[in-house]
Order: structure tokens, then sequence, then C-alpha cells
């Protein structure tokens, strides 16, 4: 796995766990269904020694869970926890921004659809309290909690940072 982010920051935070593409695409296998290390390697192309050492770092943090389903010797499941399934937004949106910037309109390899309706899923965007749309510029950053002295600085020192005591 690649070095560690030590910054006091939300994205680094992310990157730590799911900072390299294999790490994604096993993500993306969960959510698809796929449970079996095999599956998972067959649909990925992933090395098993790296997919070995990518479900048990999953598994650790607490974003799959290894369940035995072995009937001779020891064969695992890999499942998504609540924590796993939370990742949902991340997927959609990646998926959509993917979709649009990178194979474009008439090129994308999939949708996401609502299993119900089958209609596409509308393009997730961040709203305020009342479910208005807000773009970047209606955003700002807030050192939270657990933010240590150089977190509160950067984001003092950013256009999106806002007073602290606000």
């Amino acid at each position: 796995m690649a070095k560690r982010h030590t910054q006091t920051c939300p994205v680094a935070g992310f990157l730590n766990i799911f900072g390299d593409a294999w790490t994604l695409m096993i993500i993306r296998e969960a959510f698809y269904g796929a449970t079996r290390f095999s599956e998972i390697q067959r649909n990925t192309g992933i090395a098993k020694n790296l997919l070995s050492d990518r479900l048990s770092m999953l598994v650790a943090e607490g974003v799959l869970e290894r369940e035995d389903v072995g009937e001779r010797g020891s064969r695992y499941a890999y499942k998504l926890t609540a924590k796993g399934r939370s990742l949902a937004p991340v997927f959609i949106a990646m998926s959509q921004w993917s979709n649009e910037h990178v194979f474009g309109a008439g090129g994308e390899p999939v949708f996401l659809i609502e299993r119900k309706t089958g209609r596409k899923l509308k393009k997730l965007a961040p709203t305020d309290a009342d479910g208005k749309p807000l773009q970047w510029r209606d955003i700002a950053a807030r050192p939270g909690p657990g933010a240590n002295k150089a977190a509160r600085a950067r984001i003092a020192e950013s256009e999106y940072g806002v007073d602290e005591t606000a």
C-alpha cells in the first residue's frame, strides 16, 4: 500500500483506505454483488497477492466482513458492512462523473438505475437543508472537533474557510 497521509483532513483519511485503484475496484465488485475471492479476482484482473492484501485491509477497516462459507476447508465470502454500504453515494458520484467526463454522452459503459422503475439515477449534487441545489461557491469549510492546529490554519487561510466561531 502507498504511504499513509498524516494530514488531519477527511480527504486524506479517505485516501488512506481507498487511495489506489484496486481498492475501489474491489468496492465496485462488492456493490455489484461479487462476494468470493475468485470472482473478484476474475472481474478485476488484480493479482492474487494484491487482492488478499486489499481484502484484509478492508476487513480490518470494517468496510467488508469476511464470512466462512466453506463446506470443506475454509472458503470465504466478503460482504459490505454498513460502513461499506455507506459508500454508495461516493460510488454513484464516481460512476456519474466518469460517464459524463471520461466516456461522454453516448459512450457510457454502465448506467446506474433505480431497480423499481428502471430509470437512470438523478445526478448527485449537494443540497442545502431545504433540498435546494448548492454550487461549490455556496460551500465553505469549518474546522471540526478533530482538526489539529495545522488543519485549522489551512482552513482559515483558504478562500473557502469560515470563522471557527461562526
